[in-house]
């Protein structure tokens, strides 16, 4: 479940941050994630009121992606996938880190070598379909 940062394959968490070059949408889902922490924590220490925190995550996650076109996302992807929970905070730790303009960087190369036929994908065939046209191009 945790992401392969590997060169020498396509993987899933690589066709997720080609979904997620936005930075205002990254910016968006960093909120999104403190909210789905930090949501259930502050429900048990503050209030419940805060456990809308928790649920509304989801949802400002796919606000970013219709605000900011960054690739494409749906329903039960949003709310209800392990893996986005793994990579979001991924993504969210090295944005934070000032680390996440230099993945982006290094998984746009993956994916031009995957189109020139350099690098094989392991990736989940359904996770293509959600790429912007312009990156699927």
């Amino acid at each position: 479940m945790v992401p392969q940062r590997r060169n020498d394959s396509l993987e899933n968490w690589d066709l997720f941050v080609l979904r997620h070059q936005n930075l205002k949408n990254v910016a968006v889902h960093t909120v999104s994630c403190a909210m789905f922490w930090l949501g259930p924590i502050l429900a048990v220490l503050v209030h419940p009121i805060n456990w809308l925190m928790f649920f509304g995550s989801g949802l400002v996650g796919t606000a970013g992606h219709y605000f900011f076109k960054d690739g494409t996302v749906d329903a039960r992807e949003a709310t209800s996938s392990l893996q986005v929970v793994v990579f979001s905070t991924l993504m969210t730790f090295l944005f934070l880190r000032g680390q996440y303009q230099q993945e982006i960087l290094r998984v746009q190369k993956k994916w031009t070598d995957y189109k020139s036929g350099l690098i094989p994908s392991h990736a989940d065939l359904e996770l293509f379909g959600k790429l912007r046209s312009e990156v699927s191009s």
